[in-house]
């Protein structure tokens, strides 16, 4: 089968939806930080991210106010959570292993996920033609299971991991259009996700159409089409599937 366009989808915030794994990702800072400081819980990683994502902590630990001084600006609770952790002294080291902790939470399904309301049939009635790639920074082990339980792992024709975005976009955006047979129709190469700088402005900067699920504001952000939701972008994304100019 011929392939007339190439969707290109982000993972988290877009495919998968939960905050399940980010505040995991949180908890398991604030343990690399409490083992630095006499062995004392801090939930401060935690909490900032809570607030982030619009469910607070009854029990907040001194320190949120000025912690969340770190976060602002940051495009989603990934980015708050590398931000507050390393200004509260998580080195390196401890942020990966946390990082790998959460993913392997999702991939044991130990985590709550959902996928957007209709996304599998929407992806299935999709024209003969199109092409649907994942591409994501995270490890394979976070991905592809938790597809499955969604799901969706039988609606995505590839799954590109480890992307490294946003500088390793540009070049899985020219290997995806050049094995199309599409390398000089940036048009038919459509980019959905939910920030920005990572998802969306490698593919704009191509010329390239894209996608923006706004969860978080971005006044700065410049997509083609832009929602608070996926299912919103649903129409947007069938009439550019469904365009043959």
């Amino acid at each position: 089968m011929t392939t007339t366009h190439v969707l290109v989808l982000d993972f988290d915030g877009t495919v998968c939806l939960g905050d399940g794994a980010v505040l995991t990702y949180g908890r398991l800072l604030d343990d690399a930080l409490a083992a630095t400081d006499d062995g004392h819980p801090r939930r401060v990683v935690e909490a900032v991210l809570a607030r982030f994502v619009g469910s607070p902590l009854d029990d907040e630990p001194e320190g949120v106010d000025e912690a969340l001084a770190h976060a602002q600006g940051s495009p989603d609770g990934y980015v708050v959570a590398e931000r507050v952790s390393r200004a509260l002294g998580v080195d390196d080291a401890a942020r990966s292993a946390a990082y790998a902790g959460a993913r392997a939470a999702l991939a044991e399904g130990r985590l709550d996920i959902s996928a957007p309301d209709g996304l599998a049939g929407f992806l299935d009635a999709l024209p003969e033609g199109v092409r649907v790639v994942l591409v994501t920074n995270s490890p394979e082990h976070g991905v592809v299971q938790p597809l499955e339980r969604l799901g969706l792992a039988d609606r995505v024709d590839e799954i590109v991991t480890d992307a490294r975005k946003p500088s390793g976009l540009p070049a899985v955006l020219d290997r995806l259009r050049a094995e199309a047979g599409l390398g000089d129709r940036p048009d038919r190469l459509l980019s959905v996700g939910d920030i920005w700088p990572n998802d969306l402005e490698p593919a704009a900067a191509q010329g390239s159409p894209t996608a923006l699920v706004e969860r978080f504001a971005a006044p700065d952000a410049r997509p083609t089409h832009r929602a608070t939701t996926l299912p919103e972008l649903y129409p947007a994304i069938r009439a550019w599937a469904t365009g043959a100019s």
